[in-house]
């Protein structure tokens, strides 16, 4: 990932765009109305944004991009204050997604009526992205203690009868400690049951229990039974290679065949990270969705997936809240990735700060950005 894209300060954004990049071959052959200009054998040369856009635009797509909602609010209105006789719709816009991805309906509806005395015509209406269509039924939980004791016995066959409807289930072990064998062998026979009711788990509390078993296992104190229930845990969080090295390590220490790892069941919740079932519609079309933050990178491996052996590829954007910057650099190796291997990417749908983001770190060049369509 680009160093230049960690930088926390949105101030010197502008400043960092226009040092020299890493080089990259040409993108897509088609164009776009705003097409900022590239040197195609040199790298990217990073243009001031599409139109030229005034630095107070670009300054609020930035501190949006970094989770400053309060300060991106703040900016669009110092800016439409102090220019009253500007007819440019683009900053009301952007102000008007502010707050729809933000949940404010109040101001929403305050800056409507501004806007359509201003224009004379009809304000955009409120329609708030990023949000699950259907509420959807919570998970079952079942927490267990330092051991395996009445409390979780008691609260075992409610837990069990409630998985089988679910989607998915929760198993908390944010307060356990490395188990001796009777609350390892407990654990153990939980997993095992969900498991043959294949059905996917959420782990709270995971990567702290997996550190103290290894280090149990590493000090000696785990049975044997503790040893399954750690190769268990790291196949629940998706550790495949921690796993084949805890699993060579059995194999030594009981003389017998090491267990073989078997990705875990996927966790619908996560269906809205899940860039492999998120697409839109069947053919060209995909979404992203949410926040596009560190930790959500599947949506983009998603979209490289989604992309292969296709002509072109329409994103959809119009449930994506926000691009965190973090991510802006692995944003654009993903796009450069695609549009080297022939296929076109079209953005659609996007609020007008994620749209704004796009063109100031280049996105433009190797891919078509649209903007909303709005009602």
């Amino acid at each position: 990932m680009f160093s230049f894209f960690r930088k926390d300060k949105p101030e010197d954004l502008m400043a960092f765009l226009k040092e020299s990049l890493p080089e990259f071959g040409p993108g897509p052959t088609y164009n776009q109305t705003k097409q900022p200009a590239a040197n195609l054998d040199g790298g990217i040369e990073v243009m001031e944004a599409a139109g030229g856009l005034p630095p107070e635009l670009e300054e609020a797509a930035v501190l949006y991009a970094n989770g400053k909602v309060g300060e991106t609010a703040a900016l669009l209105n110092r800016y439409l204050l102090d220019q009253p006789d500007n007819r440019d719709p683009l900053p009301w816009y952007m102000l008007f997604d502010l707050y729809e991805a933000s949940d404010q309906a109040a101001p929403f509806e305050d800056a409507a009526v501004d806007f359509a005395v201003k224009f004379e015509r009809s304000p955009p209406t409120w329609t708030p992205r990023g949000k699950p269509k259907a509420k959807t039924q919570a998970a079952p939980v079942m927490v267990y203690g330092e051991k395996y004791g009445s409390l979780e016995k008691v609260k075992q066959p409610r837990f069990f009868q409630d998985a089988r409807n679910a989607a998915y289930v929760r198993l908390d072990f944010s307060k356990t400690q490395s188990p001796d064998e009777e609350t390892a062998r407990a654990l153990l026979d939980d997993i095992v049951r969900l498991n043959e009711m294949k059905k996917p788990v959420e782990l709270q509390g995971g990567p702290g229990f997996a550190v103290r078993l290894d280090a149990a296992r590493q000090g000696g104190r785990l049975t044997e039974s503790g040893w399954f229930l750690l190769l268990a845990v790291l196949q629940l969080l998706g550790k495949e290679e921690d796993f084949d090295k805890v699993a060579l390590d059995y194999a030594m220490t009981f003389e017998v065949s090491p267990p073989s790892y078997v990705p875990p069941q996927p966790l619908p919740s996560r269906a809205v990270d899940a860039p492999a079932q998120a697409p839109v519609a069947p053919g060209l079309s995909y979404a992203l969705s949410g926040t596009l933050s560190p930790g959500s990178e599947a949506q983009l491996q998603g979209l490289r997936t989604f992309a292969k052996g296709k002509p072109q590829v329409e994103v959809d954007l119009s449930q994506l809240t926000r691009i965190d910057f973090a991510v802006v650099g692995l944003l654009l190796e993903t796009l450069i990735e695609v549009t080297q291997s022939g296929c076109k990417i079209l953005f659609k749908e996007g609020n007008e700060l994620v749209n704004t983001l796009l063109q100031i770190v280049g996105a433009g060049q190797f891919a078509m950005i649209l903007g909303r369509t709005r009602v």
